[in-house]
């Protein structure tokens, strides 16, 4: 049976899904790639926004592999407006799997659309 490693992406400038990767991102993504030097990889798929694709090019590139992207391993959409108790809302969705606030998706949604592709 295979093994799957689930790697969020490094630090990044935003959240928009062209951001960037900052200085302590970049040193993050060699860090991953030290970290999977022995690891046998054999595929690597990662959301198609920039800092998913960018944490993980390190690892890829010593691999010798190419990233395929998914866009269904793109986070979850918490609120489709700026909140400012997003964190709250985070919190009580971690809490309750099933709530998502009007045209956002919940945990348990998310979790679906991910197996999708993993599972």
């Amino acid at each position: 049976m295979p093994t799957i490693y689930l790697v969020r992406h490094c630090s990044a400038t935003g959240q928009e899904p062209d951001a960037a990767l900052t200085e302590a991102g970049e040193r993050q993504a060699l860090e991953l790639r030290d970290f999977f030097q022995d690891v046998p990889v054999t595929r690597i798929i990662s959301s198609d926004y920039r800092r998913a694709v960018a944490s993980i090019t390190p690892v890829a590139t010593a691999s010798e592999l190419p990233i395929e992207t998914e866009p269904n391993l793109r986070e979850r959409t918490l609120s489709l407006e700026p909140r400012d108790d997003w964190f709250e809302l985070l919190r009580h969705s971690f809490e309750d799997n099933s709530f998502a606030l009007p045209g956002a998706e919940s945990g348990q949604d998310a979790t679906a659309r991910i197996l999708n592709v993993v599972g």
